[in-house]
């Protein structure tokens, strides 16, 4: 009995710790998740790929991000563990009893180093399997579901050294015709294969692919002989494809994250093995015990900040784990930039954020004895300050409403109740922004430092200069605000209807004849306010952030050609008429100059009528006019024209404008709502399938709505959340946030398939989720 008494502290504190943890993990995890989610809904609605494979390939890419997210998730528990027990002053009470109240430590600290072995295990053995099965699985699904991934009249650039079009493809056989395939892998020859007909072989295995072609005929040039021009006919002819990034007669060598650590080790040890990738394996060996020990490190700290932050609370953990994550990542990044600079050693660079943390932690962990619990830090009293600024700034804020209050006319209070703005609708809005502000910080926080960890390598290697990374993750902020928002704010009404429980304000609202719908009607026009500026910001701000950080991103990869998603960049383009190819260089939209134009006039069977190039054209009085141009006519009875080079300039038979090729082809998210509209409208009219950005036209208005609906669906669960606190809040945030967004994600696919109606696969989650909200909310007990 004596011994069972010995643990009571240590089994409050860990069964305290252990929701929190899961929670934090999971929501973590899930915020990390959701790119993937919509990715796999792709793969299984527009490319056919088995449900079995998809959740194969989900399962694989948890445990790099389990790496990451256990320590992020440790972090915060352990602060909101230790920042509880002293703001009910329980630590006081068990300091009065004659218990130390590092006590609670104890258990925080074997919770850390479980976690610590657990997560060693996972990035030692697991993480470099699931990268290595990950990347084949890749490499082999890419060719494996070739047959649907092609769709006719467009250009698919997924094989090396080649870029494949099909002109037409038949529904219920599936057969190509009308082929062209351009061999990109001699940049001194142009090699062109046109073919009547063909199919698709894939091998899975080996991750390659056979093109099978019939009737093919292979035109071979170079651009600089124009008179050299060679012709090749085939009845049959194979072409081996590989996909991009791999090599036909070389082993994939693949890097260090999907590389054993035994054979890392090997290679560290190898006297044949380059100082650079010596150091990169040493770094990587290092760096696989260095972040699991981030869950001890960050035990350490947050004890006695926790304990010391008597009244921070959960906003204070949540802000305190982002900023310790931050400079963790950030010394990470740092040491890593010096291990590849050679200014530091492999095993420093990997441990230096844990040294730079254990420093700060035994600075507060001394402090911390010294002061005792009773006493307030310096540190708090500047947390107390700046609280006691944010409440003078927020009641300053809210005084003109308790003005107009005052000021209300007698009838107006008495006949407008349910909408007049009170002491209590402010008081529930204050908490509710406050909770939103915090968990916004913290997501955004949170992308950045992990896009921060994902990109460390690319960053090492390619040194961009430091204002263009940080101009980057700015301009990225816009973007992740409106992904992250309804789950954000659905944290936030959750979080403050908990807290409304757990303190019985609730019950005593219904007692004063006050409803719970009453109560969560501020909560609800304070989302419908945010939706409405969602909307605002992605059609004023978003797609103008989302391209211009496009261009710092090819910075920070190093592509030394912009992916701005423009016709100059689409190197290969299509005429309206279907059957004019054109293919240049560069395009300048000030001098309206196409540089080193080529231009392919098809025949209907997609068989090679004319062809044109010339060293430049510009564009002249509504003409296209060409220098050093020559042409080449196959005629049908199997003569050649050919028409050398002219001095003077020649009239191309170019029937577009020069605004055709100064166009952006931009992604939906770069685009505001009136010009993805247009944009939709031209492209229907060049006889375009547009279906995809359709449904992402419609989803820009029904995506805020999100704001209101999940709020609102979870007003019956919130309230019987009675006494569990803003874990179950954030637990109930989660489920809801996973069942919206799977929905979103299969249902905007199968509208991008062709397989729902645009509108109907936009507006089905918003629909699905507003009638079971209905339904939910008559089941209310107000």
């Amino acid at each position: 009995m004596r011994s069972r008494r010995r643990f009571i502290v240590a089994r409050a504190v860990v069964r305290e710790t252990l929701p929190t943890l899961g929670l934090a993990t999971g929501v973590t995890t899930f915020m990390l998740l959701i790119n993937v989610l919509f990715r796999l809904a792709e793969l299984m609605v527009s490319r056919s790929v088995p449900a079995a494979t998809a959740f194969q390939l989900l399962a694989l890419s948890l445990p790099n991000i389990l790496v990451l997210t256990i320590p992020i998730g440790m972090l915060f528990a352990a602060l909101l563990t230790s920042a509880r027990w002293s703001g009910d002053s329980e630590l006081v009470a068990i300091q009065a009893c004659g218990v130390r109240p590092t006590r609670i430590a104890r258990p925080l600290a074997l919770i850390g180093f479980l976690l610590f072995a657990a997560n060693l295990v996972n990035y030692w053995v697991i993480v470099p399997r699931t990268n290595l099965a990950l990347e084949s699985m890749k490499r082999r699904l890419m060719l494996s579901v070739g047959l649907s991934i092609l769709q006719a009249k467009e250009f698919v650039e997924d094989f090396q050294g080649y870029l494949l079009y099909v002109d037409k493809i038949e529904p219920t056989t599936g057969a190509w015709s009308g082929i062209v395939l351009f061999d990109l892998n001699n940049p001194l020859e142009e090699q062109v294969v046109l073919a009547r007909s063909g199919h698709f072989t894939a091998n899975p295995i080996e991750g390659s692919a056979t093109l099978a072609l019939n009737d093919a005929t292979t035109h071979l040039l170079q651009p600089d002989h124009p008179e050299k021009y060679r012709q090749n006919f085939n009845r049959t002819l194979e072409i081996y494809l590989r996909p991009k990034g791999s090599d036909r007669n070389q082993r994939i060598r693949m890097g260090p994250v999907a590389t054993s650590s035994a054979e890392l080790y090997e290679r560290a040890q190898a006297p044949d093995t380059s100082p650079e990738d010596c150091r990169e394996a040493v770094y990587e060996l290092h760096k696989r015990v260095a972040l699991p020990a981030a869950t001890l490190v960050f035990v350490l700290v947050a004890f006695p900040l926790g304990v010391r932050n008597r009244r921070g609370g959960r906003g204070f953990g949540l802000t305190a784990s982002v900023l310790v994550v931050m400079l963790y990542y950030v010394l990470l990044m740092g040491g890593e930039y010096m291990v590849a600079s050679q200014a530091l050693s492999p095993a420093i660079g990997a441990w230096l954020p844990n040294l730079v943390l254990a420093i700060v932690a035994a600075a507060l962990l001394v402090r911390l004895r010294r002061a005792g619990i009773h006493h307030a830090s310096p540190a708090s009293n500047r947390v107390e300050r700046i609280r006691s600024s944010f409440g003078r700034l927020l009641r300053l804020v809210n005084r003109p409403v308790r003005t107009a209050a005052r000021l209300r006319p007698p009838w107006r209070a008495n006949g407008s109740r349910f909408f007049s703005l009170g002491i209590l609708d402010g008081y529930l809005i204050r908490t509710c922004v406050v909770f939103l502000v915090l968990v916004m910080l913290a997501v955004c926080g949170l992308w950045i430092t992990v896009n921060l960890a994902e990109n460390l390598s690319e960053l090492s290697h390619n040194q961009p200069p430091g204002e263009v990374v940080v101009t980057f993750y700015l301009l990225s902020l816009p973007q992740i605000v409106r992904d992250m928002l309804p789950l954000a704010f659905l944290i936030a009404f959750l979080g403050t209807t908990a807290v409304l429980e757990r303190h019985n304000e609730t019950t005593a609202l219904k007692a004063s004849g006050v409803s719970l719908t009453r109560v969560a009607a501020p909560l609800l026009l304070v989302g419908l306010g945010l939706a409405v500026s969602l909307f605002a910001l992605d059609d004023q701000i978003t797609w103008r952030a989302n391209r211009a950080s496009q261009r710092l991103s090819d910075i920070i990869k190093g592509r030394k050609v912009a992916r701005s998603h423009r016709a100059t960049d689409r190197l290969w383009l299509f005429l309206p008429d279907g059957r004019t190819l054109v293919n240049f260089m560069q395009y300048d939209p000030d001098a309206r100059v196409l540089v080193r134009p080529s231009i392919f006039i098809f025949n209907d069977d997609m068989s090679l009528r004319t062809r044109y190039m010339a060293r430049k054209a510009e564009y002249r009085d509504g003409t296209w006019m060409a220098e050093q141009a020559w042409a080449r006519t196959f005629l049908p009875e199997g003569r050649i024209e050919f028409v050398p080079p002219q001095p003077r300039a020649t009239e191309l038979p170019l029937m577009v404008g020069q605004d055709y090729f100064g166009r952006e082809y931009r992604k939906a998210a770069q685009m505001s709502f009136s010009e993805l509209s247009s944009y939709i409208r031209n492209l229907r009219a060049a006889g375009y399938r547009v279906d995809r950005l359709r449904v992402q036209l419609h989803q820009k208005v029904a995506y805020p709505l999100t704001l209101v609906l999940l709020p609102w669906l979870s007003l019956s669960f919130a309230f019987q959340a009675v006494r569990k606190g803003t874990v179950m809040g954030i637990a109930l945030a989660l489920i809801l946030g996973m069942a919206y967004f799977a929905v979103m994600a299969f249902s905007t696919r199968l509208g991008e398939a062709s397989l729902l109606p645009p509108l109907l696969a936009a507006w089905t989650p918003t629909v699905v989720f507003a009638l079971l909200a209905v339904n939910r909310h008559t089941h209310l007990r107000t």
